[in-house]
């Protein structure tokens, strides 16, 4: 263990930290603006502010995403957009981006979402009590993605399987390289079938598309779909139970929300502040860097500061406090520069849509027990809570 790391006790890549922000507070405190921690059992340096952590984003001589993503994905996820840089990038995103524009995202709302949603509550009947990750947030976001794929959703444990052996390499490199062969295994026929009988789905448009002369080999899909099925289920399940969480731990910002829904959107806002998933980005620096003095050695682990920046008290006052009146034009949750978050809109239109739904018919809706520490530093959020309700309004409302 390197005596010189703040909290020689953590180990940020795979220990829980509940008191994270606590930890961040104190470094901040004492002035620092990057710091070596532990990280998967090796020296990472920590950038903590607002303004190093978006310039970082941005740096793609020092801190390109494609170094880190070699490294702890390409191996079971395959070359996906975060592993390729500069015009390949660049025509590959093109490829896909289009539909994940807010005018896409919107007509996915009263199509998949909304439909989503309600069937999921739907099957609450006859209970009065849930959990409320397992039987909601998790398969909310699990299978709207795979409704967007075009792949059947029928099999949620299976796909929740799927979804934990990909983002477990490399603490579980055996585990996470047999969950790669199983979902390539299963999806490669449904890629063919689609090169020749096209749906409207999103693989039948990876399996057709064309910009700049150029087309997806099969391989170029696999690693889209072994990217977007675990990274956008897995991020915005965790955003939306720590937002359920604090909803429903505040009896006053619960009832502001049931009777004026217009507020829910900023509601969003200021979850995606407080509890973005992706607390820390891990990035990898072959060149190394000089950041306020801080000697960043060639060959290092970097973690971008999502989280403590986006609770930088310079930029909001009192920052761990939920206030629906905030503005939000200055988030790092979705990360920055050209690798920007391609989902963000429709982690959004999620995020809007599982909240008001559950608000608009569970009534009587509460926590069983008491608020949930959201847990992790990689990525962060609430993994289980129990809630109670007293009945349940037809999907029309």
């Amino acid at each position: 263990m390197d005596a010189a790391v703040a909290f020689p006790d953590i180990d940020f890549g795979v220990d829980d930290v509940p008191d994270f922000h606590a930890r961040m507070d104190a470094l901040r405190a004492q002035g620092e603006r990057v710091v070596p921690v532990r990280y998967l059992g090796q020296t990472a340096w920590l950038i903590l502010r607002y303004e190093d952590v978006y310039k970082a984003y941005r740096d793609n001589e020092n801190f390109p995403c494609s170094e880190a993503y070699l490294r702890h994905s390409e191996p079971v996820q395959g070359r996906t957009l975060l592993c390729i840089e500069g015009d390949e990038h660049r025509v590959k995103r093109l490829l896909i981006a289009r539909e994940f524009l807010p005018q896409k995202v919107a007509e996915y709302v009263d199509r998949l979402i909304l439909p989503l949603a309600d069937e999921l509550i739907d099957a609450f009947a006859g209970r009065d009590e849930v959990d409320l990750v397992a039987g909601y947030t998790r398969p909310l976001p699990l299978r709207l993605i795979t409704r967007l794929m075009g792949i059947p959703d029928d099999n949620v444990e299976q796909l929740v399987a799927w979804v934990e052996g990909l983002f477990s390499f490399p603490t579980d490199p055996e585990g996470a390289r047999r969950a790669k062969q199983e979902v390539t295994d299963y999806l490669l026929p449904m890629i063919h079938a689609r090169r020749d009988h096209p749906r409207n789905d999103l693989l039948s448009l990876l399996a057709n598309s064309e910009v700049e002369g150029q087309r997806l080999t099969d391989e170029d899909i696999l690693s889209f779909a072994r990217l977007i099925f675990p990274a956008g289920a897995d991020t915005t399940y965790l955003t939306m139970g720590s937002m359920l969480n604090a909803v429903l731990s505040d009896p006053g910002l619960y009832k502001t929300l049931v009777e004026q829904p217009e507020l829910q959107p900023r509601a969003v806002e200021e979850s995606l502040r407080l509890f973005g998933t992706v607390a820390l980005q891990n990035r990898y620096t072959v060149t190394g860097c000089e950041l306020h003095g801080v000697r960043i050695p060639p060959h290092s682990w970097v973690l971008f500061g999502n989280a403590p920046a986006n609770h930088e008290p310079e930029l909001h006052e009192d920052p761990h406090r939920f206030d629906l009146g905030r503005e939000h034009h200055r988030l790092v949750t979705f990360g920055g520069g050209t690798h920007f978050c391609l989902g963000s809109h429709l982690a959004r239109a999620t995020l809007r849509v599982g909240l008001s739904r559950l608000l608009a018919r569970l009534q009587g809706l509460r926590l069983a027990g008491p608020p949930v520490t959201p847990v992790g530093a990689i990525l962060r959020g609430v993994r289980k809570l129990p809630a109670t309700f007293d009945s349940i309004l037809p999907a029309g409302v």
